[in-house]
C-alpha cells in the first residue's frame, strides 16, 4: 500500500510549520471541492500541500485520507483533475508504492464527490492498532537487544561464552542450569565477587518476558462513544512479528477496566507523546497506549 498512515496530530503539525505558505495558496476548484466534502462528509479538511487536503472527523486519531486537484499523473500529463486517495482504493495502474495506486481521478467535481463518500472511512479500532504499532516495534525491539546485550556482559562476566553454539551451547547451559539450581538451593560461593555476578547474570536472565521470541502487546484508545467515554482495547499476539496480528478487540466503559490496565496508562499519562517506557509500554498521545501484557 502506498498511501502513508497519518495521524490528525501530524497533519495539523505539519500544517502549523508551512502555514503561511499554505494560507497564500488559493485553488478555487480546490476550495469549493473541500467545502463540499466537509459538507457531505460531516469531516474538517487540513492542507497537506499547495494541491491537497487531509480529511478528517473530531476525535479521530488518523486522517481518512486526503482531496486534491491537480495534474497528479506520473507518466503522462495531462488535464487537472480532482482526486480522491484513500486507504480503501486499488487503482491497478499505478504501482502500490506510489500515492496513485490508492487514488480515484475525475475530471467532475460530483464524480469526486461520489468517490470521497464511498472511500473516506474513519479508522477502526484494529486499523488503528496496527498500522501505529510500527513505531512501537522499533522501541520494543531496540530494548529486546540492549537486555540481550546486558545478558551477554553478564554471562561473560562469571566467565561462559554468551555466544556459543552448538556442542558449546549445551554444555554452557548445562553449567547454567547446575548453577541455578545450586542459588536457588541456598548455595553461596567461596569467592564473593564471584558469588555476586552469578546471581547479577541470574537476576538479568530470569525474566524473559521483555526478549521472548513473541511480545504480545495490548492497544488502548481512550474516546467518547454518544457522550459516553469508552476504553477501546485490542491485543496484538507480537508486536516484533512483520505484520502485527491482532487476536481480539472489545470496548469497555471505564468501570470495567482491569487493574493492570489502569496503572499501565496511568504510569504513561505522565511521559511525553512516543516515549516508551521499558516493562510499561508506549504512549501515543494521551488517550492512547500500548502496554506491555
Amino acid at each position: 500500500m502506498g498511501i502513508s498512515h497519518t495521524t490528525v496530530a501530524e497533519a495539523k503539525e505539519l500544517y502549523d510549520l508551512h502555514k503561511d505558505r499554505f494560507d497564500r495558496t488559493n485553488i478555487e476548484q480546490l476550495e469549493i471541492f473541500a467545502h463540499t466534502v466537509r459538507k457531505e462528509l460531516r469531516a474538517k479538511t487540513i492542507p497537506r500541500d499547495d494541491k491537497t487536503v487531509h480529511v478528517y472527523r473530531d476525535g479521530d486519531l488518523m486522517t481518512m485520507g486526503y482531496i486534491g486537484f491537480g495534474d497528479f499523473a506520473t507518466s503522462v500529463h495531462g488535464d487537472d483533475k480532482y482526486i480522491v486517495c484513500a486507504r480503501g482504493i486499488e487503482n491497478m495502474k499505478y504501482c502500490e508504492h506510489s500515492d496513485q495506486h490508492n487514488m480515484r481521478m475525475a475530471l467532475k467535481m460530483d464524480t469526486a464527490v461520489k468517490h470521497a463518500k464511498r472511500s473516506l472511512q474513519s479508522y477502526s479500532i484494529h486499523e488503528y492498532a496496527t498500522v501505529l504499532a510500527k513505531g512501537v516495534k522499533s522501541e520494543v525491539q531496540a530494548s529486546v537487544r540492549a537486555i540481550k546485550d546486558k545478558c551477554d556482559e553478564a554471562v561473560a562476566v562469571v566467565g561462559l561464552d554468551a555466544r556459543s553454539y552448538g556442542t558449546a551451547k549445551k554444555a554452557r547451559d548445562r553449567l547454567l542450569a547446575e548453577m541455578r539450581s545450586m542459588i536457588r538451593a541456598g548455595h553461596t560461593f567461596n569467592d564473593k565477587e564471584l558469588d555476586a555476578d552469578i546471581r547479577t547474570m541470574f537476576a538479568l536472565t530470569e525474566d524473559r518476558k521483555l526478549f521472548s521470541e513473541v511480545i504480545p502487546m495490548q492497544f488502548i484508545h481512550v474516546n467518547e462513544r454518544y457522550g459516553q467515554q469508552v476504553v477501546n482495547c485490542a491485543r496484538l499476539k507480537d508486536i516484533t512479528a512483520w505484520r502485527s496480528e491482532v487476536e481480539h478487540v472489545h470496548t469497555l466503559r471505564p468501570d470495567e477496566v482491569p487493574e493492570d490496565i489502569q496503572h499501565g496508562c496511568a504510569a504513561l499519562s505522565i511521559c511525553e507523546d512516543g516515549q516508551f517506557v521499558d516493562g510499561v509500554g508506549y504512549r501515543v498521545n494521551d488517550h492512547t497506549f500500548y502496554l506491555y501484557v
